[in-house]
């Protein structure tokens, strides 16, 4: 029992060494993306608690006797994370982006003073173009605004297609679904 108890003890300090140091990379991620990039964080109900995990601790323990430790271990991993507040993320946002601005406005200055201003907006535009468009694959079933990229050439809602132009013309606006 004693054995038990000090693995159990074990597990959980892994297990709270895992979720800070993926916190940890989280918020590390979360400011180097100025507080744009997606959370790790996960929800997970309570209402119905996983039984894979249950089963596999069981089959580890080989006593039935400690099945409710074993409710109690699935039950500490089926907590919800405390939500951030993102207030704090959109001030550290804000201020990054305002230090960003001030900086690329000063080294627009000694650009002008060197001759090379239009030069140096011109590199400025392409680094925003570059960094503003995704430069990663794209998900698996995203759906691409071209219908020449998607399956069977789908096309988003709201497109207007010749189809669609011609049938308005020949039949009125009423026509088109």
């Amino acid at each position: 029992m004693a054995d038990f108890q000090e693995q159990l003890k074990q597990y959980r300090l892994q297990k709270r060494r895992k979720k800070t140091l993926e916190n940890l990379k989280d918020k590390f991620h979360r400011f180097w993306m100025f507080g744009t990039g997606s959370s790790n964080e996960t929800k997970i109900d309570l209402q119905q608690p996983s039984s894979n995990n249950q089963e596999l601790f069981l089959e580890k323990s080989h006593d039935d006797s400690l099945s409710s430790s074993a409710d109690e271990l699935v039950e500490e991993s089926n907590i919800v994370p405390e939500t951030h507040d993102h207030t704090d993320g959109n001030v550290l946002k804000y201020t990054l982006w305002t230090v960003y601005l001030l900086f690329w406005i000063t080294l627009y200055v000694i650009a002008i003073e060197l001759k090379f201003g239009l030069v140096y907006l011109m590199f400025s535009a392409l680094f925003g173009i570059y960094f503003n468009t995704r430069t990663g694959p794209k998900k698996q079933n995203e759906i691409s605004a071209y219908s020449v990229f998607n399956k069977n050439f789908e096309s988003i809602d709201g497109t207007l297609k010749a189809e669609q132009f011609e049938r308005e013309i020949r039949y009125g606006s009423g026509s088109v679904k």
